[in-house]
């Protein structure tokens, strides 16, 4: 074997790998770990690493992946913690190197093709076994604290988004085939996934980040001038499985209950530890708004603000607010937020200037930051990962052939 078909070879392994760990990454994290090591190595002895570097720096999602997380590293010289808390934060968003590697690593549109099709296969597997589990009453692990049927990834969420992620790819391939027996397939997948999402999952969060992701997507295939009758369509569509839906009803009137009477509650609720952690998050911001508290800043900052207001459980210590962008604003300043809109605002612009592929990345950027209203999905493994793997393997533009040296 000459040393061009090692190389390429080499880095066709780390592409399925790449696909290994985008699949993996809602169900394992030893699997997901494993393939994204062996994925680095494979990327190294193909001794394309430098060109594909070069290919990844030049696109605009790559320089700005490289601008944010130049300032995260800048914060760590501020934070009034130890190296160890330092690294460890640095090391939560150590997604975002894998997705600027992928960037020059996944520029074949054959590739591309492999990573939806591999996606959406392993993903209906995924949903019929959910549905089965549902459909027995069968519980496979406890999630956030409770136990719910069906759910057999890492937690009710993080299932809901690997499904959100599955529906998205379905949109867009609808679009792009023209067999009635794919079609069909893809139809049915579309509603196993929406199912899933809708009746088993409990993840709230997703019952937003659907729909708004939904829109863009639909937006991008058939033109935002038609975004009055996209709009209308997706809210019809959402209002139907709510109103169908007991699961969707009993976790939002929940929600709404928990969060008028968290003043006054003497337990600690879902809904109401969220609206504590914002109030106060909130609190250390405007303290301290343009610079932040630096890069792995927050738990020790937050933990000794409430310890000193509270006496009940409103006092939890925690190293997240449940808001992405609460987080980066009060270790990172204004600054690091403008940064990280900007991070969204590249990623979205290059994936839609890309279709098809990179429009369902971008789609995807869209539902994550939705659900990061409420949660870190950014920071959070099974959804940092996903959506890393997603960006870096879709945002490029994608060519038919290897991509000339540089």
């Amino acid at each position: 074997m000459t040393f061009s078909n090692f190389s390429e070879t080499s880095l066709n392994v780390s592409r399925s790998l790449a696909i290994l760990a985008a699949i993996a990454a809602p169900m394992s994290t030893a699997v997901t770990g494993i393939a994204c090591v062996a994925l680095v190595i494979f990327w190294l002895i193909s001794g394309q690493a430098w060109q594909t570097l070069k290919l990844s720096w030049q696109q605009p999602f790559g320089k700005m992946i490289v601008l944010f997380y130049a300032w995260l590293l800048l914060g760590t010289l501020y934070a009034e913690t130890d190296w160890p808390s330092k690294l460890q934060t640095l090391s939560s968003w150590k997604k975002l190197i894998y997705a600027f590697i992928l960037l020059g690593v996944f520029q074949l549109v054959e590739w591309q093709k492999r990573f939806i099709n591999w996606y959406v296969a392993a993903m209906v597997i995924s949903a019929v076994t959910a549905l089965f589990l549902w459909s027995i009453d069968l519980i496979v692990r406890p999630s956030n604290g409770a136990i719910y049927a069906g759910i057999f990834m890492t937690n009710h969420a993080t299932q809901s988004m690997a499904f959100v992620a599955a529906t998205l790819c379905c949109i867009f391939l609808l679009h792009e085939t023209e067999s009635p027996r794919m079609r069909y397939f893809l139809w049915v997948a579309i509603g196993l996934f929406l199912f899933n999402i809708f009746f088993i999952s409990t993840s709230r969060s997703s019952y937003i980040a659907f729909p708004v992701a939904a829109v863009v997507a639909v937006g991008s295939i058939y033109g935002y001038r038609k975004l009055p009758h996209i709009l209308a369509i997706v809210t019809i569509t959402t209002l139907a499985f709510g109103l169908a839906s007991n699961t969707l009803q009993e976790r939002v009137k929940l929600a709404l209950d928990e969060q008028a009477n968290y003043q006054t509650s003497s337990n600690e609720t879902s809904v109401g530890v969220r609206m504590i952690f914002y109030k106060n998050t909130l609190e250390l911001i405007r303290a301290q708004p343009w610079f932040g508290y630096g890069t792995s800043s927050f738990k020790p900052t937050y933990s000794a603000h409430v310890a000193s207001k509270y006496q009940d459980w409103r006092a939890v210590s925690t190293g997240d607010p449940h808001n992405q962008y609460l987080f980066v604003w009060l270790e990172n300043g204004l600054i690091g937020l403008l940064l990280f809109f900007a991070y969204i605002y590249i990623g979205v612009r290059q994936g839609l200037k890309n279709p098809p592929y990179g429009a369902v990345a971008a789609s995807f950027l869209i539902a994550i930051a939705a659900s990061s209203l409420f949660n870190s999905h950014f920071k959070t493994y099974a959804e940092g990962y996903m959506l890393a793997f997603f960006l870096g393997a879709l945002l490029t533009r994608p060519i038919s052939a290897n991509p000339p040296a540089v």
